[in-house]
């Protein structure tokens, strides 16, 4: 599959909603020990939040959506943002962030992560960024595989936990 890689205008956002929630089934499949903390939302309600967060994040001037499409199917879309975080290692004071990478189910194992990952990647190389942290969901065996394969290597470890019991 050779799809077109192209970036998402704010008035588009919609079209990722059925995206998005193949996303929050393929999370909430994969993580069940998290429900301990609390249900997953609704795929309304995490659309709606979702929805907030990427229109909040257009608005800045170096993050980018970008989509992959085959004609008019939306086949996948990354959301990539460049943060100010200097920190101990010296691979600049601008970080990028992939905030979300999701392929279609029908999509997926046809090459539409690894051409969205690259636009991720030249885009952030544009900005003059030189490293990008990925976050992935617990149980994301696959995802794990999929970065590391690309060149991503281990960083931080994130956890989570109750504040009172």
């Amino acid at each position: 599959m050779n799809p077109v890689i192209d970036v998402l205008a704010s008035s588009e956002v919609d079209s990722l909603e059925r995206l998005w929630g193949q996303l929050l089934i393929h999370h909430s499949q994969g993580a069940p020990h998290l429900e301990a903390l609390g249900e997953v939302r609704s795929p309304e309600e995490s659309w709606r939040l979702r929805r907030g967060q990427y229109l909040a994040l257009m608005q800045e001037p170096l993050t980018a959506v970008l989509v992959a499409r085959d004609g008019e199917h939306l086949l996948g879309y990354a959301v990539v943002r460049v943060l100010h975080a200097p920190g101990s290692w010296q691979w600049g004071d601008q970080v990028g962030v992939l905030e979300t990478l999701v392929v279609d189910d029908e999509a997926r194992g046809a090459g539409v992560g690894q051409a969205l990952l690259g636009a991720a990647r030249e885009h952030l190389t544009e900005s003059g960024v030189q490293v990008m942290k990925i976050s992935v969901m617990a149980g994301n065996d696959a995802a794990l595989r999929f970065y590391r394969r690309e060149g991503a290597v281990d960083f931080v470890r994130t956890l989570v936990m109750p504040v009172s019991e």
